[in-house]
C-alpha cells in the first residue's frame, strides 16, 4: 500500500489556496479524506462510505457527490464506486503531482485564450487610448469604492442585519461597538464579520472583545475571503483532533476502534 506525506500536502494546499479557489465543499471533503488516510496509517488508498463522510464533513449526500466530482476533475483524488456491500474506494493523489497534471491538461486552452487575446489587442488599443486621455485624479476614489463594495461594507441598509445578528447572539450594541463593527466590515467584509460572530457563539463567547480577537487573528493570518477563513478554522479543528488523538500504528492484536468501525459500516 502506498503512503503519502500528510503534512506536506496540507501545507501545499494552504499555499495553493492563496492564489486559487476551491469551494467550501471541496476543501472540507479533501481535508476529511486526508484525515481518514492519516488515521489509517498514512494510506493513500482506503474505503470510506458516504454515511461516514457525511458525519465527518457535515455535508449532505448530494454535497459529497458535488464536491467529489470537482476533486475528480482537478485530479486531486481517484474514486471507485462501492459494490457488493463494500464502501467506495478513494485514492489521494499527491498535490504537487495532481496540480502539475491539472495545469498541463489546460495548457493548450490557456495558449488558445492568449492567442485570441492578442488578436483582440489591436481592436481595444484605440479604446484604451481614449481612457488614458481622461484625468486619472478620480481613479483612486473609484477604486476604493469598488473595493468597499466587494467587501460588503458601507451602507446602513447592509449593516442593519449584522447589527441584529450581534444583538441577538452576543450583547447589546453600544455606539462604540457599532462603529467598531462598521470599521471591521470595511477592512474584512460583512461576511467575515458574521463568521467571527458565529465562531464567538460556537465557542461560548459573549463579548465584543472575543469577536475582535478572532478578527485580529484572521487579519494577522492574512485571510481575505470567507473561503480562506473557513479553511483556516477547519485546519485548526483537524490539528486539534490530531493532538487529542495522536496517530500511532495499530497493533494487529488490538480491537478495532470506533473510527475503523465507522469505515466498515454499510453505505
Amino acid at each position: 500500500m502506498t503512503t503519502f506525506n500528510f503534512h506536506r500536502d496540507k501545507n501545499f494546499l494552504m499555499d495553493w489556496l492563496m492564489l486559487n479557489h476551491l469551494t467550501t465543499g471541496e476543501i472540507v471533503l479533501w481535508h476529511t479524506l486526508m484525515n481518514i488516510g492519516n488515521r489509517l496509517g498514512q494510506k493513500s488508498v482506503f474505503n470510506a462510505p458516504n454515511s461516514t463522510l457525511m458525519k465527518f464533513t457535515g455535508l449532505s449526500k448530494q454535497g459529497i457527490i458535488n464536491a467529489r466530482k470537482k476533486l475528480l476533475e482537478r485530479g486531486f483524488i481517484r474514486y471507485e464506486k462501492g459494490h457488493q456491500n463494500k464502501a467506495p474506494v478513494y485514492e489521494m493523489i499527491p498535490l504537487p503531482q495532481a496540480i502539475g497534471q491539472y495545469f498541463s491538461t489546460t495548457k493548450n486552452q490557456e495558449l488558445t485564450r492568449d492567442l485570441t487575446g492578442e488578436m483582440a489587442q489591436d481592436v481595444t488599443q484605440d479604446f484604451t487610448l481614449h481612457l488614458t486621455s481622461y484625468s486619472t485624479q478620480e481613479l483612486p476614489i473609484h477604486k476604493d469604492k469598488s473595493k468597499e463594495e466587494r467587501r460588503g461594507g458601507g451602507s446602513e441598509r447592509d449593516m442593519n442585519p449584522l447589527f441584529k445578528i450581534y444583538e441577538e447572539n452576543i450583547n447589546k450594541l453600544t455606539p462604540l461597538i457599532r462603529e467598531a463593527l462598521i470599521e471591521w466590515t470595511k477592512t474584512t467584509g460583512i461576511e467575515i464579520v458574521k463568521e467571527a460572530i458565529a465562531i464567538t457563539v460556537k465557542k461560548g463567547g459573549r463579548t465584543y472583545s472575543y469577536t475582535e480577537k478572532i478578527l485580529k487573528e484572521w487579519q494577522h493570518a492574512g485571510l481575505q475571503t470567507i473561503e480562506a477563513v473557513q479553511s483556516y478554522e477547519l485546519e485548526k479543528e483537524l490539528e486539534k483532533d490530531n493532538k487529542l488523538i495522536p496517530f500511532r500504528k495499530p497493533d494487529s492484536k488490538e480491537k478495532e476502534d470506533i473510527f475503523a468501525e465507522l469505515l466498515k459500516e454499510e453505505f
